[in-house]
């Protein structure tokens, strides 16, 4: 390509990139926040955490639940385990939710601190009201399906290994 196209195309190029700018300042709406934007704003960065943990939770028992192939006999056992175990994290995105800094402020370490206690106290709840019916939908399980629940469902995939994270990680 000659420098006489290589010149003209690159002003074209700056040319409607600066009329789509223009047009975008004069249009009077706020310019949408950038994708990271999340990462330099710790309330809604703690936001977005809030809403996709419960989102993964509920992405998890349904793949559980069609992983089991559960029979007539086992649903009924499973929906009360999934009911105690849906509940209790809408309960905890809702008291994550609660417990976010007022817009602008930035958590201090002691806010971050409280919020990870309450967080804790609310899944340990979770727990032990899910509890009773968990130990029947276990006992309903065959041996087959019992290896399919009792695969740890933490972000990973079936033989997926990650490089950066080593496989043992301690509580």
């Amino acid at each position: 390509m000659s420098p006489t196209r290589i010149g003209i195309l690159t002003a074209i190029a700056l040319v409607s990139a600066t009329a789509a700018m223009a047009q975008t300042a004069d249009s009077g709406s706020p310019a949408p926040a950038p994708k990271s934007f999340e990462h330099h704003d710790p309330v809604a960065r703690m936001k977005a955490m809030c809403i996709k943990h419960f989102a993964r939770s509920a992405g998890r028992l349904a793949y559980l639940e069609a992983r089991l192939q559960l029979t007539a006999d086992q649903q009924p056992q499973w929906d009360k385990w999934r009911q105690a175990v849906a509940a209790g994290a809408e309960k905890e995105r809702t008291d994550c939710l609660a417990d976010l800094p007022a817009a602008g402020q930035r958590p201090t370490a002691l806010d971050r601190d409280s919020h990870i206690e309450k967080m804790m106290a609310t899944k340990v709840a979770t727990l032990q009201a899910a509890r009773p019916a968990l130990e029947a939908l276990y006992q309903s399980l065959t041996p087959e399906q019992r290896l399919v629940f009792d695969r740890p469902m933490h972000g990973r995939h079936e033989g997926e290994r990650r490089h950066h994270k080593p496989e043992f990680q301690p509580l």
